[in-house]
């Protein structure tokens, strides 16, 4: 007998503009299921918070047996050897040491002490739209600020700055599955280029330490553990990995989603202390990131489904933070909303450690539009265009004007 249950298939029509009708249906029918490409996919929020604490699932997505062929070869390449270093794909007892020694780089405190910086990397990016009268509110503001933000915490100099929105975007790509040789290449380009730029620089810190966050991730210790210089290098590339793409097209969907829901764009219009609630309520109603991976360590029962050592089980975010068992309404977006355990920024193990910035950053950036974009809307005739991407959601652009 033939099951007529849906399964997930981001080839479906429109997915790509909009994949959350997709995703309620999966949750509301067959949550918990193989796909046809070869993972499981868990769509209930209260199967992804397990998953997250779940000590037999890992995050380095090398133990997947299918890894090779979704990379297409590309495995034993430059940058699956620099991603072996990154703190969301390793596991403790090597990720502990790793991961205090960045949380010691970007404490709350530090953070916190960044906004007014924030701000006039925001400001000096509106100064350039208002008197244009407008912008391409992805490639113009959203998916600077975020890389404007990491230099200068770095204290990478002002005139290098738009090398490296090149640089890091060119590498984001290559996270995709199944990579063409032209996408991998301007990826290794970008990476040696970083790379090049980075080295100097790191040993200068050693030499002589300064306030920066680059000196704190050279300097910092953790039981006896110090980064090294390849450890490092990987770190830095990794802060724009994980800030970049999701950071930026945070602000550029929290845009879209106000643009589209009028109401509540006026709602925090005349009220910008709900402001710091409201980030969390549009993370949770269009977020960039839609999908987290685990694999598999054991044979083992997880949510129903008898799972494989090294078994891919993908966490679709977008489609627990829409759960109506967890958000009473979920697909409507209300500003006044407690999104109080959205996932945006995972959770467990590997939480965001960059949070607390993105958060600032997308805050500080829709305040200022507020302040300064009193006609803010999209321009006439704009069609919206989405990223081909169905782990990662964003805008391709979005022209608006003020």
């Amino acid at each position: 007998m033939t099951s007529t249950a849906p399964v997930y298939d981001p080839r479906t029509p429109g997915f790509v503009a909009d994949p959350y009708p997709h995703y309620a249906q999966l949750r509301a029918e067959n949550p918990v299921h193989r796909t046809r490409f070869g993972f499981v996919l868990l769509t209930r929020h209260s199967d992804l918070r397990a998953a997250y604490d779940s000590p037999t699932l890992s995050r380095n997505t090398r133990l997947w047996d299918g890894f090779s062929g979704w990379r297409r070869g590309s495995e034993d390449g430059p940058l699956e050897r620099m991603m072996q270093s990154w703190l969301v794909m390793i596991d403790p007892p090597r990720h502990t040491p790793l991961r205090a020694i960045h949380e010691a780089a970007f404490s709350r405190d530090r953070i916190a002490a960044m906004q007014a910086d924030v701000e006039k990397i925001v400001g000096d990016l509106l100064d350039d739209a208002t008197a244009a009268g407008g912008m391409d509110a992805v490639a113009d503001f959203a998916d600077r600020i975020p890389v404007y933000v990491i230099n200068h915490m770095l204290g990478i100099p002002r005139q290098d700055w738009d090398r490296f929105v090149g640089w890091s975007r060119a590498i984001a790509q290559t996270s995709e599955a199944f990579l063409t040789r032209a996408v991998l290449a301007e990826g290794k380009q970008a990476l040696q280029a970083m790379h090049d730029y980075f080295q100097p620089l790191v040993q200068d810190r050693r030499r002589y330490p300064g306030q920066d966050v680059l000196t704190a991730l050279a300097t910092e210790e953790s039981d006896g553990v110090r980064l090294t210089e390849d450890l490092l290098l990987d770190s830095l590339i990794f802060l724009y990995q994980a800030g970049h793409p999701t950071g930026g097209q945070l602000l550029a969907l929290a845009l879209h989603s106000l643009l589209r829901h009028p109401d509540q764009l006026q709602l925090l219009r005349a009220d910008r202390s709900l402001l710091p609630g409201a980030v969390e309520e549009l993370q949770r109603f269009d977020g960039p990131v839609q999908m987290n991976d685990r694999v598999a360590v054991t044979d083992q029962e997880f949510a129903g489904l008898e799972l494989r050592a090294g078994e891919l089980v993908r966490l679709c975010i977008a489609a627990a933070n829409r759960d109506p068992q967890r958000y009473p309404d979920p697909d409507t977006l209300d500003l006044g909303r407690d999104a109080d355990g959205q996932l945006g920024y995972g959770r467990g193990l590997h939480y965001c450690i960059g949070e607390q910035l993105g958060r600032l950053q997308t805050r500080v950036a829709i305040d200022a539009l507020l302040e300064r974009a009193p006609g803010l809307r999209l321009a006439d005739g704009e069609e919206v265009t989405f990223l081909p991407s169905v782990s990662n959601r964003g805008l391709a652009r979005m022209a608006v004007r003020f």
